[in-house]
């Protein structure tokens, strides 16, 4: 009975980080630069969404890199003294882009 109960609870953790980093992915390309799948901390942690959706964005963001899904140069990001760090996605492929397939066609023909 623990074991399912500890289960479902890290299932629940997961799948909320999950959603986490899929919200973070279209936050960066709300925030940040239309151009380009970046945006500096201080930028997006001083964004109103942002701040009302993440119960902590530093762990969000530092799970994504964990997950190769963003990159940046600190190892830690706090309020104020990374304000500066560029926060970059790395599927650079804009929001709402068809997937391509797997020999590289779009599969929006």
């Amino acid at each position: 009975m623990i074991m399912s109960n500890s289960a479902s609870i890290v299932n629940e953790v997961e799948e909320r980080l999950n959603n986490e980093i899929e919200q973070l992915k279209k936050d960066i390309w709300r925030v940040g630069d239309p151009e380009k799948p970046q945006v500096a901390f201080g930028e997006l942690f001083d964004d109103e969404q942002t701040q009302q959706h993440y119960e902590g964005l530093a762990a969000t963001l530092k799970a994504a890199k964990k997950r190769g899904i963003v990159t940046y140069k600190s190892p830690i990001l706090l309020k104020g003294a990374h304000d500066k760090v560029m926060v970059n996605l790395v599927d650079t492929s804009p929001q709402g882009e068809s997937e391509t397939t797997n020999n590289g066609v779009s599969s929006k023909e």
